[in-house]
């Protein structure tokens, strides 16, 4: 299940989710530093989050593709990109790449972030039908931004 509580970055208080970005942020960048230089890639530039892009990210280049890398730190999701438009994110599916980054990092493909969104209608809101595990903000924020897809919430720009 991709959809667990506190995915989209909004934990709703619950602390046991809460997690040192110092520490975070040094493995993650040795592990994608490591797992482009392994295929033969280069980085191009590495990105912290900041307030248009709340996910740290690094925009790479393996075998001839530009492509970004995305991680979702309230999980280790690693996803690949063709732009970084949070409006807009072209997800795509890397072999080389995903070969590559070892555990505690899970890549999702292109068919996990396409899978639709199924809402049922409750009340003055819906509910969510995908396996998911999501608390009660993450669920209001879904209904609040158009959320169309597991990607939209994984990789969302609510901030």
């Amino acid at each position: 299940m991709i959809l667990k509580r506190g995915v989209t970055g909004f934990t709703a208080g619950d602390l046991s989710l809460e997690r040192d970005w110092d520490e975070v942020r040094a493995t993650l960048k040795k592990a994608s530093y490591t797992a482009v230089k392994a295929v033969g890639g280069r980085v191009i530039e590495w990105f912290d989050p900041d307030v248009t892009n709340p996910y740290p990210h690094m925009h790479v280049q393996v075998k001839g593709q530009k492509l970004y890398i995305f991680y979702n730190v309230m999980y280790d999701y690693v996803a690949f990109s063709s732009s970084k438009d949070l409006t807009n994110l072209q997800f795509l599916d890397e072999p080389l790449l995903a070969r590559v980054f070892t555990r505690p990092y899970e890549v999702l493909t292109v068919e996990q972030l396409q899978e639709p969104l199924r809402k049922q209608k409750k009340g003055d809101g819906y509910i969510l039908l995908n396996d998911n595990d999501l608390n009660e903000v993450e669920l209001y924020y879904m209904d609040y931004f158009p959320a169309q897809t597991v990607g939209d919430l994984v990789f969302n720009y609510w901030d």
